[in-house]
């Protein structure tokens, strides 16, 4: 069952051609972008503020694979005689690897670029989220370049535990992904996005809700326990995915 897994999480990882160029091109576009920032700050050039690293575009590929995968890759590889079950695990897997791969891409552009042109102090001191929105103290300032690994503070935890923290939000934001698309062509997939906007539209204005939901945020993304932040996304990408069991079973190819 192993090999067969794997075999259907290496198709998933080949047929995503689309959003490997497309995120390959924004990439660069904002790795451009710096540089030529840079050049012009060197030059004197004030050039009055900052950006999104271009680690962080990476981030698009698990998001992107979440849904070109259930949209795409399924009837494609039930069509070739793959298993419901095989592609129920692979497509799982697939995301783990996807998730390590750009965690770890992005861990380097961080330490690499990123860091020691914040060091450099070339551009003004930025900070991309106002204190309020951290529940465990003030965001610090980033000098330029705003890579969301910094502005969460999972740097502070160190190397590794910042790429685990990174690694589990964006293996739950693929599975999320993966499952919202997948119910799409059912009724409940309607309800399902509905409540969603209901919930952020309805939870946003009113402060008693609105704690609920910064609560969940902070559970999985600022909370200062940093296995607690794991395990919550984890566990919650798991719960999430089981979900597609039932929908795979019944979804007509």
């Amino acid at each position: 069952m192993y090999k067969n897994t794997w075999a259907l999480a290496k198709t998933n990882l080949r047929h995503l051609q689309v959003p490997y160029v497309l995120v390959g091109i924004l990439t660069a576009a904002i790795a451009i972008q710096t540089l030529v920032m840079i050049i012009l700050v060197s030059n004197g050039v004030d050039v009055g503020g900052s950006q999104i690293s271009f680690g962080n575009a990476l981030w698009l590929i698990p998001l992107l694979a979440g849904i070109f995968i259930p949209a795409r890759n399924f009837r494609r590889i039930i069509n070739l005689g793959g298993k419901r079950r095989n592609f129920f695990w692979g497509s799982l897997m697939a995301y783990g690897v996807l998730a390590g791969v750009v965690s770890l891409a992005n861990m380097i552009i961080f330490y690499t670029i990123d860091r020691p042109i914040i060091n450099t102090e070339l551009f003004h001191p930025f900070s991309p989220f106002p204190a309020e929105y951290f529940i465990l103290g003030e965001p610090g300032h980033i000098g330029g370049i705003a890579n969301l690994i910094d502005v969460f503070g999972w740097v502070h935890n160190g190397p590794i535990v910042a790429f685990l923290q990174q690694f589990a939000l964006l293996f739950l934001i693929a599975t999320f992904a993966h499952t919202l698309t997948a119910i799409q062509d059912k009724w409940y997939g309607w309800i399902t996005s509905v409540a969603i906007i209901a919930i952020i539209s309805v939870f946003t204005p009113i402060p008693l809700l609105r704690g609920a939901l910064v609560w969940f945020f902070n559970l999985i993304i600022f909370h200062n326990a940093a296995v607690l932040q794991i395990t919550a996304c984890i566990v919650i990408a798991v719960v999430i995915y089981m979900i597609n069991k039932p929908v795979l079973a019944r979804k007509a190819i």
